[in-house]
């Protein structure tokens, strides 16, 4: 369960950000490119964030999908493709900015 599932991870948008996440949601690893290096902590950590959301909700919907395979209604606490198109966009509108360019 420790390790992660290459089916779970996401890049950002900028192509500077990697989140690997395992069975079940568990956040496995960040990897950051040079260019995530170039932008304001705030934003940094924003694109962090919506980039792993997105990679734990694909390790979530997994789950669920066993769920329902099994017979079983999955409880409205878990997510649904909504869940993950709307995180999904979320990220795609995210951009990391040049530090030189913050305000």
């Amino acid at each position: 369960m420790t390790d992660a599932d290459p089916a779970f991870d996401t890049v950002h948008p900028s192509g500077h950000i990697l989140v690997r996440s395992c069975r079940g949601g568990y956040m496995h690893s960040v990897a950051l490119g040079e260019g995530a290096m170039e932008t304001d902590a705030e934003t940094l950590a924003q694109g962090i964030l919506l980039t792993a959301e997105v990679s734990c909700l694909k390790a979530l919907l997994s789950i669920r999908d066993e769920i329902v395979s099994a017979g079983h209604t999955p409880s409205a606490e878990v997510p649904t493709t909504r869940d993950l198109d709307m995180a999904i966009e979320k990220l795609l509108a995210h951009n990391l900015r040049r530090r030189d360019s913050v305000g």
